[in-house]
């Protein structure tokens, strides 16, 4: 499935005044494409997937989806930051359960949710409940959940927001591995810059609320993507142009005329630019 969002306006009242959050937003997310949208905090990223999802209705524009020949199932499924499992499922139960509102018999559902938990880290904790396991393990099953109900898209809102670095790195390999399976539409939202680069085929970068469209970064890197990746220099040239987009870094600047010699570049964590 394609989406296009064409020019979209969305305000909320608050103490009686209107508040403006999205901003003649227009753009499209293609066929099988990973686009992730970084933004400000605040600035009306999970607005828009709830509005792409159909539970915000725009006041100007509208979302379209283009259905495919590829589209068996046309559902569009929303992934929160939060894990949101039943807690009266186990990780099993929680994961198939998609499957199981497809009428798919038990132990078809099973066979297959066992499958994905047991090849992501979840051997031997299929039959936990989620008050269990962990924080990522939580997060793992949601996302495994999502692709094994095979929605046309997938709109994720932070998943890994709240994780550790180190589970964050790995579910982001995970979800990669899955994604690669399938080749979902998928609209990702995030304030990694980082994450953004190594799972998107492109980023589109919002302004502060009321979010408008203020760049669109094409990520040209070949798949699949392992995080080495992400140590290479023009891998850390695309997340400095992200994060100047977003106005985290500054512009390269040079040092008053006379200061006498070259400085070294900054590091990639450093602040942007070097002196003369």
């Amino acid at each position: 499935m394609r989406l296009r969002c064409r020019n979209l306006w969305v305000s909320f009242r608050s103490d009686g005044r209107e508040v403006p959050v999205l901003r003649d937003l227009a753009f499209e997310a293609g066929q099988g494409e990973f686009l992730t949208v970084v933004g400000p905090s605040g600035c009306g990223k999970t607005t828009l997937l709830r509005t792409i999802a159909g539970l915000i209705r725009p006041q100007v524009g509208e979302v379209q989806r283009i259905i495919t020949a590829a589209d068996t199932n046309q559902q569009v499924l929303l992934v929160f930051q939060e894990d949101n499992l039943f807690p009266w499922m186990t990780a099993l139960e929680n994961a198939a359960f998609g499957l199981e509102m497809q009428g798919v018999a038990k132990a078809e559902r099973e066979r297959r949710a066992g499958e994905l938990l047991r090849r992501y880290g979840m051997a031997g904790r299929e039959r936990a409940y989620p008050h269990e396991l962990s924080l990522g393990m939580k997060q793992r099953v949601a996302v495994i959940r999502c692709f094994l109900s095979d929605p046309a898209v997938l709109l994720m809102d932070e998943p890994f927001g709240a994780l550790d670095v180190q589970t964050r790195l790995k579910l982001q390999q995970e979800l990669l591995d899955l994604w690669e399976q399938n080749h979902k539409t998928v609209v990702f939202v995030t304030h990694d810059c980082e994450e953004a680069v190594l799972l998107s085929d492109r980023v589109l970068v919002l302004s502060p609320q009321p979010a408008r469209l203020i760049a669109e970064v094409r990520i040209p890197f070949p798949r699949p993507r392992a995080p080495e990746l992400t140590l290479e220099g023009d891998f850390l040239t695309l997340k400095r142009e992200i994060a100047r987009k977003l106005g985290m870094v500054g512009a390269p600047r040079l040092a008053a005329p006379g200061a006498g010699r070259w400085q070294r570049p900054a590091g990639p964590d450093e602040a942007e630019g070097f002196e003369l």
